[in-house]
């Protein structure tokens, strides 16, 4: 029967358990509303939604693995199976590599479905050509560390530190580069600077991602080889917090549609104008309302040039051969108040 789980200077098992389950439970919400939102919003999926279930399902395996290892003494300075818990852990640093980078391209992919400039387009495919080197170089470099017959003995190998970091370091720099890809698809498109900085906001989250890989790297540099099971605790920890962040990231851009399905707008005094329901005052009736939906995750509302926008509804440019449609949907809805007699009048 496995020991308790505690949380203690020399055992933290209990919170390698805590932070694995929890951020996976968030992690798997999250991934519910997109898959939702997919078949009942504005679906179809795509492949940025197919990659980053696929890393969540893989990020499940990972916390089947960190469980497998905690069971067998991760975290606690008494190890009741030290092998065991160090192949366990093992396999969870592999699953992590895949996971992880399974939402940065996810996050690519979606950033070049965005894109319609071709130049843009070309840039994006170079950057998931390099987001795939760098998961399978990751991989490998973790697959063969230290001794190749047992890669999973870290206690007579402290080179798996120095590899460690040359892998945060490049992690660092494919989050950026996401980042710069998110700025340079709003940065030529004409449309209002607060939906720009909207735009650029929730492919920033990855920045919060990038401290995470910072602050776990700082944890390993400081595990010792005595006692590695515990001190690996606090790296396993963070490592949890960023994996299923990161899958969590990868949705932000994407769950606008989800919010806008659950504002009803109750308790508003009024309509303003952005409301996805406000009142026609100019173009017709007061009777006459005119709707439209919210815009899918992978629509950009640009605004053209003030000079160009009395052509018409359809505008397009003559270099690339952009087309911007302008659609409007009305709609009518009439009501019919009966009107009941008061008391002791005569009917006429």
């Amino acid at each position: 029967m496995a020991a308790p789980y505690g949380i203690s200077p020399t055992d933290r098992s209990g919170v390698i358990v805590i932070a694995a389950t929890l951020f996976m439970s968030w992690m798997v919400l999250v991934s519910l509303f997109r898959v939702y939102m997919r078949v009942a919003m504005n679906g179809p999926a795509g492949w940025d939604d197919v990659v980053v279930w696929i890393g969540g399902a893989i990020g499940i395996g990972n916390v089947g693995a960190i469980m497998k290892s905690v069971s067998q003494g991760l975290g606690r300075i008494n190890p009741s199976d030290e092998e065991g818990a160090m192949k366990a852990l093992y396999t969870a640093d592999l699953l992590f590599l895949a996971s992880h980078g399974a939402s940065k391209l996810s996050v690519c992919l979606l950033l070049r479905r965005l894109g319609r400039e071709g130049a843009y387009i070309r840039l994006c495919t170079v950057g998931l050509g390099v987001l795939v080197l760098w998961v399978l170089a990751s991989i490998l470099a973790v697959a063969l560390q230290c001794e190749p017959s047992k890669p999973w003995d870290l206690t007579q190998c402290r080179s798996f530190i120095t590899g460690w970091r040359a892998m945060a370091a490049f992690d660092v720099i494919t989050e950026a580069l996401l980042v710069g890809l998110s700025i340079r698809l709003v940065w030529g498109v004409q449309m209002r600077r607060t939906q720009k900085v909207g735009v650029i906001g929730a492919f920033g989250t990855r920045i919060l991602i990038v401290a995470l890989i910072i602050l776990r790297q700082r944890y390993l540099n400081r595990v010792g080889l005595n006692n590695l099971l515990l001190g690996m605790s606090n790296v396993v920890v963070t490592t949890e917090v960023l994996l299923h962040s990161s899958l969590m990231a990868a949705t932000v851009p994407c769950l606008k549609p989800f919010v806008i399905a659950f504002n009803t707008g109750w308790g508003q005094g009024g309509q303003k104008d952005g409301s996805y329901l406000r009142s026609e005052t100019s173009e017709g009736p007061p009777s006459k309302a005119r709707s439209r939906p919210y815009p899918a995750d992978d629509e950009i509302i640009m605004i053209p040039p003030a000079g160009t926008r009395e052509g018409g509804g359809n505008l397009e440019e003559a270099s690339g051969g952009l087309v911007i449609h302008e659609t409007r949907e009305w709609s009518l809805r009439t009501e019919y108040i009966e009107m009941q007699p008061l008391k002791g009048s005569v009917a006429l």
